[in-house]
């Protein structure tokens, strides 16, 4: 999965790329692992994501919940930029739902 977008709070584009496609990831890219996973996201992206990982490490499935476990499979990432972050604007190769 290739997610990019827009995080209004830190003023930057971002770029999250998994599995597969995590072989032609952004220039740049920084790897963040959980539990065995390993996903490449710019870098501001990719700290933001650690610092949930360690603090806040929940996230949410729509708009009205529920919050689940905080994880690096693509369904529960891409939700996360989604509802938690903002700012999606293409995914590419996303989970089915």
């Amino acid at each position: 999965m290739v997610v990019t977008g827009y995080d209004d709070r830190q003023g930057c584009g971002y770029v999250l790329s998994t599995g597969p496609d995590a072989a032609d990831a952004a220039p740049g890219s920084q790897a963040v692992s959980h539990e065995g996973v390993i996903v490449l996201a710019t870098p501001e992206l990719a700290a933001t994501l650690r610092d949930a990982l360690a603090h806040r490490p929940t996230a949410l499935l729509s708009w009205s919940g529920p919050r689940v476990p905080l994880t690096l499979e693509d369904r529960v990432l891409l939700a996360w930029l989604r509802y938690d972050i903002g700012g999606v604007l293409t995914v590419e190769n996303a989970p089915d739902a």
